[in-house]
């Protein structure tokens, strides 16, 4: 009978055969990969301190010569044949090392197995190299026409010109194209697009109804979206010239229309839900019935601006100016208007329930009939104001300045005075629903 002893150094025989035969082939193989990386060190060590010692008039050149998908920023597209330069340049540099790690071996086996990850590591290295520059060359082909063809930039240019909408319709699509892959051209397109829409939206009759026309549409898309790709940053802002302009009814929601210049635009109906328009100049705009709930209005100019039945929900408009706006009927409810100025402004029937007024300077408005329940009136300067018929249940006007103020028929019930509230003689808030008082 077999001792357990034996059993045991047969059933062990086996795996410590078969670790003998492969430790060496693995063993090999990290040495290949190793000798690899340090002739990587090598180079790249080597081509730093010849870059440093030229300049950058030497290496500027050679990087303007590489592929563009080897030189960052790097796009989506770029991904893939940058990974394949990567494992082609890892292969070629395996397989350099397999044949200088045989170099070096004296044992046939050996020498039989570093010549085989020599030579496929030099084969797939150059399949995978060759893989990524056809792949490069097939989009740089694709994209030509676009760079360098009739549809390039100065002609896209000449085609806006056209009398058929259909062709400068297309050129305003190529233009957009061109400024997504060029940072060079995003500033010029979004002068470009201004100065058509400028030109076209005007020609429209005033008071036409419906919405504008399908180039003008895509070229005010094409103007607010022009810098929203990725790796442009969010801090552009529009700056951009379009006074007088004529685009009832446009799409302009969520779009960047920063610092742009409305003055005079009919935007009437326009929807500019959650666009921005920081510090953007709408003097005498006409927004009647516009949708601009959730938008960014921070220190915007609205001077006299119309805003009749508009709607602001949660808008932001802190600082912004809107001396004597017609904001008849518009709905507010959230909006944050802290510290905005609206002085002589029509919010007759204007819903602000909720709305935050803190410290904004409402003399000689008109409130009549407005919707206030609930409203943060902190500070708020009231001076004068005819809120007849308005309803304030719940408001908060703790240090508020209501001297002069008409609350004729105002609903005060639970509202919130405190701290230097100054209100009318004769009124006393909390004791009555209301007050017929001057």
């Amino acid at each position: 009978m077999t001792s357990w002893r034996a059993r045991l150094r047969r059933a062990l025989a086996w795996p410590a055969g078969v670790a003998a035969a492969v430790a060496p082939p693995v063993a090999a193989l990290l040495a290949a990969v190793l000798l690899g990386l340090a002739l990587l060190a090598v180079v790249v060590l080597v081509g730093a301190l010849l870059a440093w010692a030229a300049g950058p008039g030497w290496w500027r050149p050679v990087l303007e010569r590489l592929p563009a998908h080897l030189v960052p920023p790097y796009r989506e597209e770029d991904l893939l044949p940058l990974a394949m330069t990567v494992l082609a340049a890892a292969c070629l540099l395996t397989g350099a090392g397999g044949w200088l790690r045989r170099r070096a071996a004296r044992d046939e086996s050996f020498d039989t197995l570093l010549r085989r990850v020599s030579t496929w590591g030099v084969v797939l290295g150059l399949l995978l190299a060759s893989g990524s520059l056809v792949y490069a060359d097939a989009r740089s082909i694709e994209a030509a026409p676009e760079r360098h063809g009739p549809e390039g930039y100065a002609e896209a240019v000449r085609r806006l010109g056209s009398g058929e909408a259909e062709v400068r319709l297309a050129a305003i699509h190529t233009l957009r194209r061109l400024a997504r892959e060029s940072e060079r051209d995003r500033v010029t397109t979004a002068d470009v697009m201004a100065a058509y829409v400028r030109e076209h939206g005007s020609a429209v009759p005033p008071g036409r109804a419906g919405r504008p026309a399908a180039d003008v549409q895509t070229a005010l898309t094409v103007l607010g979206s022009v810098h929203d790709v990725p790796g442009a940053g969010r801090d552009w802002v529009c700056s951009c010239d379009l006074a007088r302009i004529r685009v009832p009814g446009a799409e302009l929601s969520g779009l960047n229309l920063g610092v742009a210049v409305l003055t005079s635009a009919d935007l009437s109906g326009a929807r500019l839900s959650g666009a921005n328009l920081d510090h953007a100049d709408l003097t005498r705009a006409d927004l009647r019935g516009a949708l601009l709930d959730g938008a960014a209005l921070p220190y915007a100019v609205l001077f006299m601006a119309d805003l009749g039945g508009a709607d602001l929900d949660g808008a932001d408009l802190r600082g912004a100016d809107l001396f004597q706006a017609d904001l008849g009927r518009s709905s507010l409810r959230g909006a944050d208007l802290r510290g905005v100025d609206l002085f002589g402004a029509d919010l007759r029937g204007a819903d602000l329930r909720g709305a935050d007024l803190t410290g904004a300077s409402l003399g000689e408005a008109d409130l009549r009939g407005a919707d206030l329940r609930t409203a943060i009136l902190r500070d708020a300067d009231l001076k004068g104001t005819n809120l007849k018929g308005a309803h304030l249940a719940g408001a908060n006007l703790t240090n508020a300045d209501l001297t002069g103020t008409d609350l004729t028929d105002a609903d005060l019930s639970g509202a919130e005075t405190g701290g230097r509230t100054k209100l009318p003689p004769g009124v006393e808030v909390g004791q009555a629903a209301s007050v017929g008082t001057q």
